[in-house]
């Protein structure tokens, strides 16, 4: 389900040689809010399906005709939430259908996130313990774009995970513009603090067309001074290939 909705709603909006492997590996991130959002529209077909059926097939018809009636009450719902939603985002607020929308897929993605193959419940439950504060950010969009920082925290305290920096393409951009990224490795799968999810390795190097500067293990990672002994190699290794958005690195 969510495979579809991501390819029908997203087809033209990508730039990608890899369509399918998109659309399973944002189904979480695009699919699902979308398909949040279209729950009214969704309810408004089922039960009117339902309703037709019954009111042709069974009698009493009174089952159909109130499976219809909850149909046009889902309708008139989402009309009303059509004009909240123009009027509010206007003025660039969020109507109360929308902030809840946003909290069901926070939660949802939150599961998903918990039960990844690189990263499952022994190692969340590890993460809590160490460090509450980054438990949550991790499991928020406070981690978002800060890749370079999240994925070295987490190997710090998942000490068999590797450490692996580099360049993706960004499926949503025409042309070959590359970013600095930043994932941990274990098991085969890379956990993406970005995405918010565990992916096949290889998934994520075919999709992205993933550019590797380097990869390193605890005893190298965990040095203090780690990242500023990297600094300027992997900045210069950024000119070289045309990678954008290295500073924070």
């Amino acid at each position: 389900m969510l495979n579809f909705i991501t390819r029908t709603f997203y087809h033209d909006k990508i730039y990608t040689t890899e369509p399918e492997l998109f659309y399973k590996l944002y189904k979480w991130q695009c699919g699902l809010f979308t398909l949040l959002s279209l729950r009214r529209i969704l309810g408004v077909v089922i039960f009117g399906v339902i309703g037709t059926v019954l009111l042709i097939f069974i009698k009493p018809r009174i089952y159909g005709l109130g499976f219809i009636d909850v149909s046009l009450l889902l309708f008139c719902l989402e009309l009303i939430e059509t004009k909240k939603t123009m009027k509010f985002n206007t003025v660039e607020m969020r109507t109360p259908s929308q902030i809840r929308t946003l909290r069901m897929e926070q939660f949802i993605k939150k599961f998903v996130s918990m039960n990844g193959r690189a990263l499952g419940k022994k190692e969340w439950k590890a993460i809590k313990k160490y460090d509450i504060g980054l438990y949550n950010d991790l499991l928020s969009d406070e981690c978002q774009h800060y890749c370079y920082y999240y994925s070295l925290e987490i190997a710090k305290i998942i000490k068999d995970s590797t450490l692996i920096w580099g360049a993706i393409e960004e499926p949503f951009e025409d042309g070959q513009n590359y970013y600095a990224h930043a994932v941990i490795l274990r098991n085969g799968y890379i956990y993406d603090s970005n995405m918010r999810q565990s992916e096949k390795y290889e998934d994520f190097i075919k999709l992205y067309k993933f550019k590797l500067y380097k990869q390193w293990d605890y005893d190298e990672y965990s040095r203090k001074d780690f990242r500023e002994a990297e600094w300027a190699e992997f900045r210069k290794w950024c000119k070289e290939n045309n990678v954008s958005t290295y500073e924070k690195f």
